[in-house]
């Protein structure tokens, strides 16, 4: 209940700030639409925008360019000190409303407050000077209804997959001139750093919409296979035996909880979003194993072995998010397990099959080091041109 109260005061505040300033903003003719403002969730910079940031600065140091984070974000330091906009701040405020370019990887990750503004911009309650660029977090393979245009009004829908494009353009409502099949900025740098001669299997499980109504994460099955697995006495044998080393990851909104799990092997490491880099992760493991998670579009962009631990399905597809175009079963980049034993049995063998390589090979619209530039041609278009949503 607390921590309900507090997300409304907090909300209540954005929403007298964002007038408030919108109101100087008026009153002094406030423009800054030579301004690109880039953003993810405003606390860290690891993603596709941070990327498409990092493109910005080395082959277009003429743009102004400004990324919003928080000052006690673990990725503060990778933003220059011209560029740092601080998340919250009387100039974030003011760009949220005048910049020329408003670019994120969520939807309204570039403003003060994603939840609150997506709301307002359902709405029709904000008046934002920008262009709204949608970088995606990651490949959409399930129904998300949130992206409907016409509750997200966007100006510019980045997708890795032509299946993905034709999926939200059938589901949203978006046409060719919003929805660019151009690839993920941080594809570009996603190469294989695994090695042969000391073996890791990354675990990285994604949220569950019902875990934000729980008195005690610990009694969840959510809790209980992720940590079960992490104690199996068959799996700690085998990663002792051949001398793995697993590393466990949660998604970003079950990092609060990443006290709670555990494991009796010195094999496994228990890894938080303020000491690791996901990207970095992706790329030294050899195995992955995941449910839901768009991870796995990254891993299989290297070709690298992939698990989908799916113990949950029918609850998952029921109240977290609705089956999409995405089969698993006959899309997906390595073999479903609804139960731990068989998902230790089909770790035995590290290789990719060449079904998966070649699953791989026909979902990606490309395949090279030029998702930046794709990006970045396309958002310059519309700041130009402007486009109609």
């Amino acid at each position: 209940m607390k921590a309900r109260i507090q997300k409304i005061l907090k909300a209540c505040s954005a929403f007298i700030k964002y007038f408030r300033y919108s109101l100087v903003c008026k009153l002094k003719r406030i423009d800054n639409s030579n301004i690109w403002l880039i953003s993810e969730r405003g606390v860290d910079a690891r993603d596709n925008g941070f990327h498409l940031y990092e493109y910005i600065k080395k082959f277009h140091p003429e743009l102004e360019i400004k990324f919003v984070i928080s000052k006690n974000s673990p990725d503060f330091e990778k933003i220059a000190d011209g560029d740092v906009v601080l998340y919250g701040s009387k100039e974030h405020y003011i760009l949220f409303k005048t910049a020329g370019a408003l670019i994120s990887t969520h939807i309204m990750g570039y403003s003060p407050d994603m939840s609150l503004f997506w709301r307002m911009d359902k709405k029709g309650l904000l008046k934002l000077k920008g262009k709204k660029v949608f970088l995606q977090h990651g490949v959409t393979c399930s129904y998300q209804p949130s992206f409907n245009k016409r509750f997200t009004k966007l100006d510019l829908f980045i997708v890795g997959s032509e299946k993905e494009g034709d999926s939200i353009k059938n589901n949203n409502g978006y046409g060719d001139t919003v929805i660019k099949c151009t690839g993920f900025c941080r594809y570009d740098t996603l190469i294989d750093k695994s090695s042969n001669s000391k073996k890791i299997i990354l675990i990285m499980p994604t949220f569950r919409k019902w875990l934000n109504y729980v008195d005690d994460f610990r009694s969840t099955d959510y809790f209980k296979n992720w940590n079960g697995l992490l104690n199996n006495d068959d799996f700690l044998k085998f990663i002792e035996a051949n001398d793995i080393k697993v590393l466990f990851y949660p998604h970003f909104e079950i990092q609060k909880y990443i006290k709670e799990f555990k494991s009796k092997s010195k094999n496994v490491v228990i890894c938080s979003f303020d000491k690791y880099d996901v990207q970095d992760l992706l790329k030294i493991a050899n195995v992955l194993i995941t449910d839901y998670s768009s991870v796995q579009f990254d891993f299989a962009y290297m070709e690298k072995k992939i698990l989908y631990y799916q113990f949950d399905e029918k609850k998952f597809y029921r109240e977290h998010y609705k089956k999409g175009y995405f089969d698993f079963r006959k899309m997906g980049f390595g073999k479903v397990c609804t139960g731990e034993s068989d998902l230790i049995k089909n770790l035995r063998d590290f290789k990719t099959d060449k079904i998966f390589i070649k699953r791989k090979d026909t979902f990606f619209g490309h395949y090279d080091r030029n998702n930046s530039k794709r990006v970045f041609d396309e958002i310059r278009k519309i700041v130009k041109e402007g486009v109609d949503v």
